[in-house]
């Protein structure tokens, strides 16, 4: 990988699996490790960030591990979909109890379309 800017690599971890591997690195998996680097160093993330990050970690849990620990940061624990299922519930129930949504009558049409 001669194009590679060896500046922006962080960890040893990184730099040894890319620049010393014991075969020919696949420029994919480079590509993902300094994406997994860079995301792990990163102060915050947002969502876009977080979910490259939860696929990444999905795909390399050995790597992203080593990567956090050189790096001295917690481990990403990627979105529990049953929490988040339940917390959208509770948020929708609680505005529909504010504002309750206004109900068709049968004799109105149920589309804007419908004249």
């Amino acid at each position: 990988m001669a194009e590679l800017d060896q500046t922006s690599i962080r960890t040893a971890f990184v730099r040894r699996a890319i620049l010393e591997p014991r075969y020919e690195p696949d420029p994919t998996y480079a590509r993902d490790l300094l994406a997994l680097e860079r995301f792990l160093s990163a102060r915050s993330v947002g969502m876009a960030e977080s979910m490259a990050l939860s696929n990444l970690i999905s795909r390399y849990p050995r790597e992203a591990d080593a990567i956090a620990r050189e790096l001295g940061v917690r481990p990403f624990i990627s979105f529990d979909d049953e929490r988040v299922a339940a917390l959208v519930a509770e948020r929708l129930q609680l505005a529909l109890s504010r504002h309750p949504l206004r109900r068709l009558r049968p004799e109105e049409p149920s589309s804007l379309i419908e004249f």
